[in-house]
């Protein structure tokens, strides 16, 4: 190779390495980030780490203060504490309603699962048969069952009653972190590296049919794609899609050949992992976030470097119009096309207008547009600061706000300040000059 060739392939891969490693960073002046109003909710004295919704109205959260408490999101105040764990709070799932109760199950590291009336706070029950530490909960679809995972595997009736218990023998099978269910009364679980396939026998009895080939390093994350197909991702960064009838991986993206980075912080990591259409495929990578073709196989966008460090938590709020990344670095940041948001608040007619007019679509949501798209490019469009501390967990509260939750033990609620003034000015409307008002 020529010395000119030389330089110049240089200078090309210089050029690359200082683009990729540019984060973007937000002028103080947000014009199109709504969510300028706070309540904050304080109770819990540690970590929150859980956060799940109830309805529009309420949602719950847990932390390592071995407390569940159930919120108002809409005004800002805690409705119920939820108190009884001895040691922290690893997993919450709601269960289908019962009489008209709401409930809500709770495993902890105290070896404890707890059956609990969320409008009341009462604890309606408390099942001690795991035995052993408790790490995840599964509600499993049409039937009246769910499973709880840790060194053991159970099988419990929605009433709390014990079905079967499943014991692994060798150490890769113990420790289950993650399950899923997938078609045939079969579930997917997650130990350590390993994966493991059970199936639900008739008379309720859990059978261990299959060891899938294992991710180098432990997995992160697991969720259905389509009902055909499920994914699983790693602390090395690879993502895996595997067919839910021949169990055998045919596809995989973000594989690097050296994952572990200086000094083992592995800095492909994934996180997080949600799926939109049963097609789209969004993954929190590191310090960025990327969006894979699952039909066809192809990377449609990668933002290496979202943060300043890992993200730990995606989602979309303001229906679908915002891609929200909080992260290690205590920020929550808001992602969009910039032609989407202009058209959906200010009103001007750009690329996703003329999309939505061909489409004869009337949705502001930028994964319903992305399809249409020559080239997807996202934008920084707005900055949520108010954590002292890494961002644990996000949640989208439908259009009118967005929950956070993180390691400083706040629980905070970010209001869109539009339709917050638009339901003042409806108050101030109805009220007559009667009522006081001049």
């Amino acid at each position: 190779m020529s010395m000119l060739k030389r330089l110049w392939s240089s200078t090309e891969k210089n050029e690359k390495r200082n683009k990729e490693d540019h984060v973007e960073e937000i002028k103080e002046v947000q014009p199109y980030n709504p969510f300028t109003e706070l309540l904050f909710l304080e109770h819990h004295k540690d970590i929150v780490n859980l956060l799940i919704k109830i309805d529009s109205k309420r949602c719950v959260t847990a932390a390592d203060d071995c407390l569940a408490i159930v919120w108002d999101i809409q005004f800002g105040y805690r409705l119920v504490t939820l108190c009884g764990h001895s040691r922290p709070i690893t997993h919450m799932m709601q269960l289908p309603s019962h009489s008209h109760t709401h409930r809500l199950v709770t495993s902890s590291s105290d070896k404890q699962i707890r059956i609990w009336d969320l409008d009341t706070g009462d604890c309606l029950d408390v099942l001690t048969e795991h035995q052993t530490s408790v790490r995840c909960l599964l509600l499993l679809e049409n039937t009246k069952s769910f499973c709880s995972g840790g060194e053991n595997l159970c099988l419990w009736s929605n009433k709390g009653t014990l079905l079967t218990t499943w014991t692994g023998q060798a150490e890769e099978e113990k420790n289950i972190n993650f399950m899923l269910q997938i078609k045939n009364a079969r579930l997917i679980t997650a130990s350590e590296k390993n994966l493991a396939v059970f199936v639900i026998g008739a008379d309720g009895a859990l059978s261990l049919i299959k060891q899938l080939p294992p991710h180098r390093e432990p997995v992160k994350s697991l969720i259905n794609i389509q009902e055909d197909v499920f994914a699983s991702a790693s602390l090395d960064g690879t993502i895996k899609l595997w067919r839910t009838d021949s169990l055998l991986s045919h596809r995989s993206f973000n594989v690097v050949s050296e994952p572990e980075g200086p000094n083992k912080t592995f800095p492909y990591s994934v996180q997080c992992m949600m799926c939109l259409h049963e097609r789209y495929l969004c993954a929190a990578i590191g310090t960025g976030f990327a969006i894979y073709d699952t039909d066809i196989g192809e990377e449609i966008l990668h933002k290496t470097n979202a943060h300043h460090s890992k993200i730990n938590h995606i989602t979309f709020a303001c229906d679908g119009l915002f891609l929200c990344t909080g992260a290690v670095d205590g920020s929550i940041r808001l992602w969009s096309c910039e032609d989407i948001i202009r058209d959906s608040l200010v009103g001007s007619r750009g690329e996703a207008a003329k999309i939505l007019h061909q489409t004869g679509s009337n949705t502001s949501r930028f994964y319903d547009i992305w399809p249409h798209m020559d080239e997807l490019k996202v934008s920084l469009v707005g900055e949520c600061l108010a954590h002292d501390g890494p961002v644990q967990a996000l949640l989208n509260s439908d259009e009118e706000s967005l929950v956070s939750c993180g390691v400083d033990g706040l629980v905070i609620v970010w209001k869109n300040e539009n339709i917050q003034m638009t339901k003042r000015n409806h108050v101030l409307q109805t009220l007559s000059p009667c009522d006081g008002i001049v």
